[in-house]
């Protein structure tokens, strides 16, 4: 039997300030509010105190902002374990801001929590709180970025590796990609970067389809519709926890939110002079082509038009091995920035991270942080040293 909408709902939501968009969106939805607690709260204690029935609510909207300075990380997830243990209602937690690599939304999300709002302007927000809303909610895809990976946050007794952190040397960097002609895989790779810069703890990255080919929404056609999450409004498709835009006008969306921008232009063929100056502007830039006989005049053209500019990656697809040494030699200055890609079958599982390893590294600095085992293990002799009589 399929899931029918209840007809009559309720919510109770918790800020530090009132929120005209969650009681618009709430009432246009017929969701009644039944109390807003405008304050800074513990939430422990206001679990406590003013909480203490929540057998008839549907939605509880907590802001952090609310709470954050009165209650502690731990305290928050244990006191919203207890709510998802003891209440039957759906926990819509807002922080505004937040990216992968976040550890409290990490933590809500082990505890299965998925309904995260955290956009930071009123569009995204309101797009963002009517999917938390709706029927089903936000699912494992929707929410699958925060999940912590245990391999960053492995624990024994000798060592702790804390995490691996990626510090970002420009606050914002802009990657263009396009391909020498048609259908030479500029897409390909252009998701296939996103994903793999979407990987990095407290990195965040968009894809943006700076063209006219319409190809992502295909992405949300053809998928499972549990696995894709698509904003009609701002044009935004959520997908393997890559967020891609098919809007080519996207800087009222995007704020500050965004460390990596990936604009996919299309073929170079199909770009006028002013498309082309614009991409030459980017930070990193890569042109992707084929070594075969009737591909090297689209290549040719290329050469042409981005000038003297010889910051630009050569990405070649299908080249076989005996022939890339001689195809390198002949890239002249563009030699040292001649990649040969792997066969990339599925756009969404990072292939090439040598090369992309190499080139992003100027932008992001790799580091672990960890405790020193020498030191604890000398702590442990110590103990040991002090127990003989």
């Amino acid at each position: 039997m399929e899931e029918t909408e209840k007809t009559y709902q309720k919510y109770i939501y918790i800020s530090n300030v009132v929120n005209p968009i969650i009681e618009d969106v709430c009432k246009e939805n017929k969701i009644h509010l039944v109390c807003r607690y405008i304050n800074e709260y513990s939430l422990d204690s206001f679990l406590q105190s003013e909480l203490m029935n929540l057998n008839n609510i549907d939605y509880l909207i907590i802001n952090y902002t609310a709470i954050n300075k009165l209650t502690k990380e731990n305290d928050i997830v244990t006191t919203i374990e207890k709510i998802r243990r003891f209440y039957d209602l759906r926990i819509i937690f807002i922080l505004e801001g937040a990216t992968k690599g976040n550890t409290l939304l990490g933590r809500l999300f082990n505890l299965g929590i998925y309904n995260f709002i955290t956009a930071t302007n009123d569009v995204l927000f309101r797009e963002e709180l009517i999917k938390t809303l709706s029927l089903k909610g936000m699912n494992f895809a929707n929410s699958v970025k925060f999940q912590l990976d245990n391999n960053l946050f492995a624990i024994n007794n000798n060592t702790k590796v804390i995490k691996e952190t990626y510090v970002k040397v420009k606050q914002k960097v802009t990657i263009a990609v396009c391909s020498s002609e048609r259908h030479l895989g500029a897409t390909t790779q252009a998701l296939n970067i996103a994903k793999y810069l979407s990987e990095m703890p407290n990195v965040n990255v968009c894809y943006i389809e700076n063209n006219k080919n319409n190809s992502i929404i295909q992405i949300y056609n053809t998928s499972n519709k549990e696995e894709v999450n698509y904003y009609e409004e701002s044009g935004k498709i959520e997908y393997k926890g890559i967020e891609m835009y098919m809007k080519l006008s996207i800087n009222e969306f995007m704020n500050d939110k965004y460390d990596f921008l990936i604009f996919d232009f299309g073929s170079m063929q199909d770009m006028n002079d002013s498309e082309v100056s614009n991409f030459l502007t980017k930070d990193v830039k890569f042109i992707v082509s084929g070594t075969k006989a009737w591909e090297l005049p689209g290549l040719f053209e290329c050469f042409e038009k981005i000038g003297n500019d010889k910051n630009i990656n050569f990405i070649f697809n299908f080249t076989k091995k005996e022939d890339r040494g001689f195809f390198k030699n002949n890239m002249g200055d563009y030699k040292e920035n001649t990649i040969f890609s792997e066969y990339i079958e599925d756009p969404f599982c990072v292939a090439n991270k040598l090369y992309l390893e190499r080139i992003f590294s100027p932008f992001v600095l790799k580091s672990n942080i960890k405790e020193n085992e020498k030191k604890n293990k000398f702590k442990q002799l110590f103990k040991r040293n002090n127990n003989v009589n």
